[in-house]
């Protein structure tokens, strides 16, 4: 069963990230942060979810799966926004899953396709 985690902020991030030390696959969400109804204030991200979560449901055993709340949309589109300029996260649009510690990611519509997701989650070509 694929184990899950969640992330609010570029800070905690990072904190959760330095000590995440495991040999198994880990997969980042990035997505807007949750309001106070429950959904993103990113209208894509609320889109998404469903076909995320279908599809995360079938990652591989034992990997990680990190969903990070980037922050309110004035954070988000500030050009300077962390995510937006880090090497490691090179965020330019939401939703976005990456295979951390490569340069694999699905962005935008392409988190409306199940099956592309499933193929993100469980292509082994490192």
């Amino acid at each position: 069963m694929v184990i899950k985690h969640h992330v609010t902020g570029y800070d905690k991030f990072l904190e959760f990230m330095e000590k995440l030390k495991v040999d198994e696959p880990i997969f980042v969400l990035y997505s807007g942060t949750k309001l106070d109804n429950g959904k993103s204030w990113c209208p894509d991200c609320v889109e998404a979810e469903p076909f995320i979560e279908e599809a995360v449901n079938t990652a591989p055993e034992n990997s990680h799966f990190i969903h990070v709340e980037v922050g309110d949309r004035p954070f988000w589109k500030d050009l300077k926004c962390p995510f937006r300029i880090n090497p490691k996260t090179k965020l330019s649009s939401l939703p976005t899953i990456s295979r951390w510690g490569t340069q694999k990611k699905l962005e935008g519509e392409h988190l409306l396709d199940v099956e592309l997701i499933k193929m993100l989650l469980h292509d082994d070509d490192d």
